[in-house]
């Protein structure tokens, strides 16, 4: 039996809305002409070593302390484009990471179906994230729905790590097959599975995964809540 459902934020809850994670939404604005140069080639390559910064599982506990990694993710990431970018620019991206809602989409079948589910299920989050994406579920309503929270920053793993979902089950206090897991990534279903947590893909229209898993695929919270009610036999 179903009572505890778990969601991941990215792809489930959210998506970028730029199509790319680390965009920030304000890049355009802040960089100007220099703002050519994104998905280039050189941007990639630049953004794959400078990418170690913004390591979600790292442990911290602040958006301020996020704040000063996003800064030195785009400090080296201006080294390497050659934007010869002022330090008032640098702090002007990294505080757009932090603190600009606008670079995510919010899935509008998200509330409604957190307050359907009041009374029925338990709802929790199981996020590899770092801290500014707390602030950000807090704006969007979604916390006081929340039984647990648990991100890569407070337990300093990411997903598929089975710390992950250790950590998961110690803050439900409940067995794993009583636990429903929706994430866009296989291997981070496989890993659930590997925990003894029923798993499910989440497949959005908006932003579909790298790559389809072997088990239950959903594409929206309707039919997610059908697959938990076709598990507990209703």
């Amino acid at each position: 039996m179903i009572r505890h459902i778990v969601l991941d934020v990215g792809g489930v809850i959210v998506y970028p809305r730029l199509g790319e994670w680390n965009i920030p939404f304000g890049a355009a604005a802040i960089l100007g002409e220099r703002a050519k140069d994104i998905a280039t080639a050189a941007y990639l390559l630049a953004h794959r070593r400078a990418v170690r910064w913004l390591d979600e599982s790292q442990r911290i506990d602040t958006v301020e302390e996020e704040r000063v990694l996003r800064r030195n993710y785009i400090r080296e990431m201006d080294a390497a484009m050659g934007w010869h970018l002022s330090e008032a620019d640098i702090d002007r991206l990294g505080d757009d990471f932090t603190d600009n809602i606008n670079r995510y989409g919010f899935f509008n079948d998200v509330l409604p179906w957190l307050n359907r589910w009041k009374g029925r299920y338990s709802v929790s989050v199981l996020s590899d994230c770092l801290p500014s994406l707390r602030s950000f579920l807090g704006q969007w309503g979604v916390l006081p729905h929340l039984k647990a929270q648990v991100y890569s920053f407070a337990v300093g793993a990411t997903k598929p790590d089975p710390r992950m979902y250790e950590a998961l089950l110690r803050a439900l206090d409940a067995p794993p097959e009583e636990v429903l897991f929706a994430d866009d990534r296989a291997d981070n279903l496989l890993g659930a599975r590997a925990a003894g947590i029923q798993a499910v893909q989440m497949a959005r229209a908006e932003f579909l995964p790298a790559e389809l898993w072997d088990g239950p695929v959903v594409r929206t919270f309707e039919a997610l809540n059908a697959h938990i009610e076709a598990l507990n036999g209703a």
